[in-house]
């Protein structure tokens, strides 16, 4: 089995600490901690974007946009469901 990559993720903006799907009878669902706002469910109005922490900083400061790539609910939801990543904090 494949090790969870870790990743920094941003919701429209703001820094998560900590993201889960979870399925519910309307289908899956991105249930997001922030920490000014606590946990709320993320729709598909919100810009989502995810930091690969496998580069070391001096690097990914060098990317695009610091590294940050913009990702689908949809996407980010199968991602998380899967195992393939897992929230952490940036270094």
């Amino acid at each position: 089995m494949l090790a969870a990559r870790e990743v920094a993720i941003r919701v429209s903006g703001m820094r998560v600490t900590n993201a889960a799907a979870r399925t519910t009878e309307n289908g899956p669902e991105l249930i997001i901690t922030v920490p000014l706002l606590g946990d709320f469910v993320v729709d598909d109005s919100f810009e989502l974007e995810v930091l690969e922490l496998l580069l070391p900083c001096e690097m990914r400061q060098r990317l695009p946009n610091g590294g940050w790539r913009r990702v689908s609910l949809r996407i980010l939801i199968a991602l998380l469901r899967s195992g393939l990543i897992r929230v952490t904090k940036e270094d």
